[in-house]
């Protein structure tokens, strides 16, 4: 009896020594999986754009047209030129308004910018108002110390067969020679990717869907890198059915968004 219960405790004590160890073995794998979770998460949470800010400019207003003599005063819009305030925009023949086409685009562009980790500054996030004039929306986005800044707009020629899309970008100057040569660099990218929405480049103004432009306050007075993009000409049949679709509107955004990407990455 005396053996057996020798026995009996010696079993009991290697029992209890395998159990310690064993959990020991497994508190310690706990905590490296716990380690090693906590570290895959930090590093995939950045996302491309974070801590960069980009202005979005929906050009034009739905209350412009109600406010004509508020956007017909004159302004300085830099370079020793004098422009209104702002304007009304242009339409589609049968109506669709180009300050409607812009927010829609802003907005979707927007989103994907935002998804992206990026911080972004709207002139204007609907339609109600009149304005800003162009000195304020040049302004919204110096202030906001963008690292990009675009404008959104869709053309109005009546000239017969005149189609496309086209960048405008700052001429060099002196008053915007600091941010002439990103800007330019920015809306080459941006004519790139903007050929992806199947809108073809304008084939009555620019070069291969570039043109510098010295007149446009938008430009002139910005002081952060900035361009002008109009999507299309919205009095060309073809170009105005693609501007109304939101197919279209979405496409365009995501190749602003990617060129965007392009440009601050």
């Amino acid at each position: 009896l005396a053996f057996s219960t020798s026995v009996l405790a010696a079993c009991s004590g290697t029992s209890a020594s395998s159990s310690n160890e064993s959990s020991a073995t497994e508190s310690s794998t706990t905590t490296e999986l716990i380690a090693t979770t906590s570290s895959v998460t930090t590093t995939t949470a950045k996302l491309p754009l974070t801590g960069k800010v980009v202005a979005i400019d929906a050009g034009h207003n739905g209350g412009n047209a109600a406010h004509s003599a508020d956007i017909n005063q004159l302004v300085d819009a830099g370079n020793g030129v004098t422009k209104a305030c702002d304007t009304s925009g242009t339409a589609s023949n049968d109506g669709y308004p180009e300050y409607e086409f812009t927010l829609s685009v802003a907005k979707n562009l927007q989103a994907l910018l935002q998804a992206q980790g990026a911080t972004v500054v709207m002139v204007r996030t609907d339609s109600a108002g009149w304005g800003p004039c162009i000195t304020q929306r040049a302004k919204i986005g110096n202030d906001a110390h963008a690292d990009i800044a675009i404008s959104i707009h869709g053309d109005g020629n009546d000239s017969p067969g005149t189609r496309g899309f086209h960048v405008l970008v700052p001429q060099t100057t002196n008053v915007n020679a600091a941010i002439a040569p990103a800007s330019n660099r920015f809306g080459t990218m941006l004519r790139d990717s903007f050929l992806d929405t199947g809108m073809p480049v304008s084939n009555y103004l620019g070069t291969n869907g570039i043109m510098p432009r010295g007149d446009l306050g938008g430009l002139n007075l910005s002081t952060v890198p900035k361009v002008f993009i109009e999507c299309g000409n919205m009095r060309n049949g073809y170009d105005a059915a693609l501007m109304k679709s939101v197919l279209f509107q979405r496409s365009a955004a995501a190749a602003i968004s990617r060129a965007i990407t392009q440009f601050l990455t």
